[in-house]
């Protein structure tokens, strides 16, 4: 029997940013062609979660704050 860890990816934005693009590790790892995902944090928010097109979680956390 084997076992699949699967860790959260922690992807950093800066201090002023609202929307953005980050690549998604996991997706990179498996071959994906374009492994990114997008979001949107706002100014007033320091952390926070997205999903890339496969589903792989990604916490957000803002730069400098």
């Amino acid at each position: 029997m084997s076992f699949a860890v699967l860790t959260e990816q922690t992807v950093w934005i800066s201090p002023r940013a609202v929307a953005f693009t980050v690549v998604c590790e996991q997706c990179a790892r498996l071959g994906e062609l374009f492994p990114s995902a997008e979001g949107r944090l706002e100014l007033d928010v320091l952390r926070g979660t997205i999903q890339c097109k496969h589903g792989h979680r990604l916490r957000v956390e803002r730069e400098g704050r």
